[in-house]
């Protein structure tokens, strides 16, 4: 296992534990259901996107296609994009963006009910999420990433415009591995 020998040199980085992930019912872009509950026993890291964004999620996505690039393919890792805008982005529109963007089979789309994906990301991830501000893109979200240990706890927000961060990130996501 490659990915082994390249983690066991690595220095233990004390991450805090900051909240758990809150058990939440999403639909992948392949129609499945999944919770986040499911993801236990992998490293995650999240960001929330919407398919029509013109602004900062364009940009996202060319960082999560990134992200995926810096793990060995044996890496215990998920890549996850939730929708803030489930009402469009159904399973099927997403699959449609994951044909044009995904590069790799551990990053999944997930949508849900507009409740459900506003619940997780402002009281589960806390981070901004909702209705628009007047003048901005259609939907409030962040541009923060998040990274969640194999026990589905927060460990840290990642500012996913700024390369110090996402360097960061990736640092901090081999260290959980």
């Amino acid at each position: 296992m490659v990915f082994a020998a390249i983690t066991a040199c690595k220095p233990a980085v004390e991450l805090p534990i900051l909240y758990p992930v809150p058990p939440t019912r999403l639909i992948a872009d392949d129609g499945r259901q999944l919770s986040t509950e499911s993801l236990a026993g992998q490293v995650a890291i999240y960001d929330f996107i919407f398919t029509r964004c013109g602004a900062t999620c364009p940009m996202m996505t060319r960082a999560m296609q990134e992200l995926t690039r810096k793990f060995p393919d044996d890496a215990p890792i998920r890549f996850v994009s939730v929708t803030v805008d489930p009402e469009h982005d159904t399973p099927e529109v997403l699959a449609r963006y994951a044909e044009t963007h995904r590069n790799d089979q551990r990053w999944m789309f997930l949508t849900g009910t507009r409740e459900d994906v506003i619940d997780l990301s402002v009281k589960g991830f806390k981070l901004a999420a909702g209705d628009p501000v007047e003048g901005l893109e259609p939907f409030l979200h962040s541009t923060r990433f998040v990274l969640v240990d194999k026990e589905g706890n927060i460990r840290g927000y990642y500012d996913s415009i700024e390369k110090e961060a996402m360097a960061k990130l990736v640092d901090d996501a081999k260290a959980l591995l």
